[in-house]
């Protein structure tokens, strides 16, 4: 038997498995486990082919020097690889520009030309790293992601060509088994600790320093296997039915015991790795084992692999992104389509050069060229443009522009006037009777129309803030759950506050439920990716009481000191951010699948949201200086909440007021 079945089988499989959680199917959490192993045969595989032309070119009789072997070697190692990789590699790219000029809203439009050039420069993995963790954006509008590792295996390929060198050129045999054990080591070490750092987790995934390592243990296993190793009593057991059925039970475990929490890159990759290497050794004698490895839809997929991967992703993309309403049915839907077309598009492009019989080089040169110049001129049509918001007709381009609609102050206001830390500023004329805006990012939202109601009334507004931070009191850092910056935002903001002449009232704006959760026990997203990490249901009590005592006690505090606190609760909070999806349901969904942004979210949800807000200001409401400030009659007037109003969303995002929804919510306070 052909050992070459078992490989492909595993790519088969392991290209299945990828498209099968892209679509958002379950029972496979750590699928991209198989990934890694691709790397592993890639750098067999790719030592083996070079391996193999050394030998050939040794063997024809001439004389030729190393250096002249390794030359000849190495040109022809490129010339298989630029015909092979580069023509499908840029026809996916034009192909996905062009259904991303019909589909793509300009921001995400934009995005995608910034990864194509990446992408052709051979550098998907870096623009990758730049967007954050695979795992939170593999769902977005970003089409060419899954060119991270297309850019990896092109930058191992380069890699081998200077490992082939110190095999070929360095007469000290250990320095080839230095150089490649070596790096792998190093780059597991790497691995292992960019991988568990959570700063640096996002981007470990996709660097080449932390994967370099997996390459290089399929370098080393190949000449072990060009010169007969495994052989004897070890061979035997290395090589053998046992052998394979142990490969494969790592890997199948690995995809179903990892997460996408799991450290990877790093040693928690190593049992699977040590599984594909069992994989690559093991000859299956048994007649069941054997036709198994040989079962013909695996096979196809495994050496059609590179086309299928090439196109799955970019059509699974572009199906999340016109959300059909398919319910439960469209991870199934989604997977079926993107295999299918990836398989057809993947034929249609790689077999015509298949089968065209030993074209010339320059020709081959000349057609990436070709593309290349496309990929670049719409590129540059789109980057020239802004994203091309004129394909979109008026009133997607109207309700598109609420995205734009954040507070024109913000800029200056983020230059910190202040403060030492955070960002602070002043509104209005100064005059000698102040209101001090104090909160997160949802203060800003709020800033120019709360300032400008209050400018009309003979005050300035005094404003502290900043992102994904609760400034509620001088002892912000007890909590131990928010940034320095913020930590000290809070406190020098309250020590002005206090020292501050002709202060008549506070007001507090932030996003309340961020800080405190959905209800009992729920998790507050600012915690789930906190300074310390997720804490355990015990912690969570703790902090959720004492972040309460602490705001009530600041509250009280300023309150007895008769200044009039108002404290703004939190806006509805929506699942998608509305001026992409009423863009888009203007733009080109059909009445059947546009996103009911008006009805989506009824009262009862959105009092369930601030549940723990009103927990939190039980213990305060009642104090005769202490107002609330409810956006709710503003925004859910009756029993489903508003988004959109004349076809203008009233956010900027899923949670943000833009400037006409934060002045609608405004003016409904100061009638």
């Amino acid at each position: 038997m052909n050992r070459s079945y078992s490989i492909d089988t595993y790519r088969g499989l392991g290209v299945s498995l990828v498209i099968w959680t892209h679509a958002g199917l379950p029972w496979a959490p750590g699928a991209y486990i198989t990934i890694d192993g691709f790397f592993l045969i890639s750098g067999y595989l790719v030592t083996r082919s070079f391996l193999g032309l050394l030998d050939k070119l040794g063997a024809d009789g001439s004389d030729r020097s190393p250096l002249t072997l390794y030359r000849v070697a190495g040109l022809k190692f490129l010339d298989a690889r630029v015909r092979r990789i580069l023509l499908p590699l840029f026809v996916t790219i034009l192909l996905t520009l062009a259904v991303g000029w019909l589909l793509l809203l300009p921001g995400d439009l934009n995005d995608l030309a910034d990864a194509a050039l990446m992408s052709v420069l051979l550098s998907g993995n870096m623009h990758a790293a730049a967007t954050g963790d695979y795992f939170e954006v593999a769902v977005l509008a970003e089409p060419l992601l899954h060119t991270w590792s297309l850019a990896l295996e092109e930058q191992f390929y380069l890699l081998s060509m200077l490992i082939m060198a110190v095999l070929v050129l360095v007469p000290v045999r250990w320095a080839f088994w230095l150089v490649v054990l070596g790096g792998a080591v190093a780059s597991l070490t790497t691995a292992q600790i960019y991988s568990t750092e959570p700063d640096l987790s996002g981007a470990s995934y996709y660097l080449f320093v932390t994967r370099v390592w997996e390459f290089l243990i399929g370098v080393a296993l190949a000449p072990l296997m060009a010169r007969g190793w495994p052989a004897g009593r070890l061979g035997r057991v290395l090589t053998g039915d046992g052998a394979m059925i142990l490969g494969w039970g790592l890997v199948i475990a690995s995809v179903l015991l990892l997460t996408p929490a799991s450290p990877s890159p790093g040693l928690i990759s190593v049992p699977a790795m040590f599984g594909v290497c069992l994989i690559i050794l093991a000859e299956p004698r048994g007649a069941w084992l054997s036709r198994a490895m040989q079962w013909k839809p695996m096979l196809y997929a495994g050496r059609n692999v590179y086309g299928i991967y090439l196109f799955h992703f970019p059509v699974i993309v572009y199906l999340t992104y016109a959300e059909p309403p398919w319910g439960a049915w469209t991870g199934p839907i989604a997977f079926v389509v993107a295999y299918v077309l990836a398989v057809a598009l993947g034929a249609a492009t790689e077999l015509p050069f298949r089968r065209w019989r030993q074209p010339r080089f320059r020709t081959i040169v000349a057609l990436d060229a070709v593309l290349v110049a496309a990929i670049f001129g719409l590129a540059g049509v789109i980057w020239q443009t802004g994203g091309a918001p004129e394909r979109m007709p008026e009133a997607a381009q109207r309700a598109y522009l609420g995205k734009f609609l954040v507070n024109p102050e913000r800029a200056r206001c983020m230059e910190g006037e202040l403060t030492r830390d955070g960002y602070s500023c002043a509104y209005g004329p100064v005059t000698e009777r102040k209101v001090v805006l104090i909160g997160d990012s949802h203060s800003d939202a709020l800033a120019r129309p709360l300032s400008e109601a209050f400018r009309a009334r003979g005050y300035m507004t005094v404003h502290y803030w900043s992102w994904e931070c609760p400034p509620i009191g001088t002892q912000l850092h007890r909590l131990s759950m928010f940034s320095r910056t913020c930590e000290r935002l809070s406190f020098e903001a309250h020590e002005q506050l206090l020292a501050m002449p002709g202060v008549d009232a506070v007001v507090y704006a932030a996003l309340w439920p961020w800080y405190l959760g959905y209800g009992t026990g729920d998790m507050p997203r600012h915690l789930q990716r906190g300074p310390i990490g997720t804490p355990d249901a015990a912690t969570l009590a703790v902090y959720q009481r004492d972040f309460m005592a602490q705001f009530r006690t600041t509250v009280s505090a300023i309150a007895d000191r008769g200044l009039s606190v108002y404290i703004v609760a939190p806006v509805p909070i929506h699942a998608q951010s509305l001026p992409e999806q009423e863009a888009l349901n203007t733009w080109y969904r059909p009445n059947s699948w546009k996103v009911p942004l008006n009805d989506a979210l009824s009262r009862a949800a959105y009092d369930a949201q601030r549940g723990l807000f009103q927990q939190m200001i039980d213990g305060i409401a009642d104090h005769p200086n202490v107002h609330i400030l409810d956006p709710g009659p503003a925004l859910c007037p009756s029993a489903t909440c508003r988004a959109v109003a004349d076809g203008m969303p009233l956010y900027y995002d899923d949670n943000h007021l833009n400037e006409q929804g934060a002045a609608a919510v405004v003016n409904s306070w100061f009638r």
